[in-house]
């Protein structure tokens, strides 16, 4: 089986996450993706590797390495009519350009969707914001902070009242909408391997938070109430709930109060006793006696590190995982069992793992991270030479205009 995307090509014009993101996947996938940086390189490149541990010459951008692996990359100064129209013969010979440019920006490089489409009919167009392709805010920078966490209600609904919101993890906004737009890109492909005609698609942080909150949202619709985090004492059941165990590991469980489902809680605990208390006798008892309850769980649990407490849970077919920190998470042997990292191959640094594409397709082996990010124009040469036919005195004086750069 040759790789699902062979033979697509893909022209990126998008900086920081969500976007490149999409494409990442696509290149994993087997696309010829082109990343066109501006002179100077994307602005995420090195804005999160401080916060890495070591910083030698040689100690990879991860967080770079990881949104943009696998592609090819030049720069190209698209404020100049030449720059501009390299990227238009650029796109002339490709299936698919992505773009996080607002709307004026790609207006004003006359790289809007109808000029592109003019170019190439066929063209699938995915364009990715913060708040989307219509309305009166297209053109407002957007960052997965504000337009997909802090402006959808995910924010809103994870924080109790008179409590402060939280922080996100940087790009889980960004990488959440990455995956939207890989999906509106290969229907995009569809309709155009199906009709022979172009297509312009677009996924947005503000849109796709609105589904990852839906079933918030689908409530507020009806009947006009804000949803929010309730505090610990007002849960709806204990069974929901996170316990520390004496190591200082958290557990966390996830047991509706139905069925047989308390009396099961409670022999994982080996505290049958609690069956037998006329405070806890029913599901809407323990819901009115929560402090009490709590209280009484938070001890038990407490007395017992988390590998007392997991093979009993288990035994007893409780539903809950503990709370991993990421340092945890990626040692988690079922974590890796499912494919979750693949191994970076690195000229200069050597390898080094990263997240894999969040899907998996059986028995397909062509699928998978294909090499390193690329180095600040490391392809300009070979992009403008194999594509648009220039020669080294023809891309020698675009670099001396400042027009491109390479490596």
């Amino acid at each position: 089986m040759t790789s699902p995307l062979e033979g697509i090509r893909v022209i990126e014009f998008a900086n920081f996450a969500a976007a490149p993101s999409a494409t990442a996947i696509m290149a994993d996938l087997g696309a010829e993706v082109i990343k066109v940086e501006a002179i100077g390189g994307d602005p995420i490149r090195g804005l999160m590797k401080q916060a890495q541990v070591g910083d030698g010459e040689h100690n990879p951008d991860h967080p770079f390495q990881f949104i943009n692996r696998g592609k090819k990359g030049i720069e190209l100064n698209l404020d100049s009519e030449v720059g501009a129209d390299l990227a238009r013969k650029l796109i002339a010979k490709s299936d698919v350009v992505v773009m996080n440019l607002l709307k004026e920006r790609r207006q004003r490089f006359g790289l809007d969707t109808d000029d592109l489409l003019q170019i190439k009919p066929d063209l699938v167009i995915g364009l990715l914001s913060g708040y989307g392709e219509v309305g009166e805010e297209i053109n407002r920078p957007g960052y997965d902070v504000t337009a997909f966490f802090s402006r959808s209600g995910v924010f809103g609904g994870g924080t109790a009242p008179g409590g402060n919101p939280p922080h996100a993890r940087p790009g889980s906004g960004d990488h959440t909408t990455s995956i939207a737009l890989f999906g509106a890109l290969m229907t995009g492909l569809r309709s155009r391997d199906v009709t022979g005609e172009g297509q312009v698609v677009e996924a947005s942080l503000l849109r796709t938070a609105t589904w990852t909150i839906s079933l918030d949202l689908v409530t507020s619709l009806v009947d006009g109430k804000p949803a929010y985090d309730r505090p610990r004492e007002k849960g709806l059941s204990a069974m929901l709930e996170a316990f520390q165990a004496s190591d200082g590991r958290w557990l966390q469980f996830a047991m509706p109060d139905t069925g047989d489902a308390w009396q099961r809680f409670c022999s994982a605990l080996d505290r049958s006793d609690l069956l037998e208390r006329e405070e806890f006798a029913s599901g809407r008892l323990r819901y009115q006696n929560m402090p009490e309850l709590l209280a009484t769980l938070d001890e038990t649990i407490g007395s017992k590190p988390a590998d007392y407490w997991m093979p009993r849970l288990d035994q007893n077919k409780c539903i809950w995982a503990p709370i991993n920190d990421s340092a945890s998470a990626v040692q988690d042997p079922q974590v890796r069992a499912t494919g979750a990292f693949e191994t970076i191959n690195h000229p200069i640094a050597g390898d080094f793992e990263t997240v894999a594409a969040p899907f998996r397709m059986h028995d397909s082996p062509e699928i998978g991270v294909r090499g390193p990010a690329p180095e600040k124009g490391e392809h300009t040469v070979e992009v403008l030479s194999d594509l648009l036919d220039l020669d080294e005195t023809e891309i020698a004086k675009l670099e001396s205009d400042g027009i491109v750069r390479r490596a």
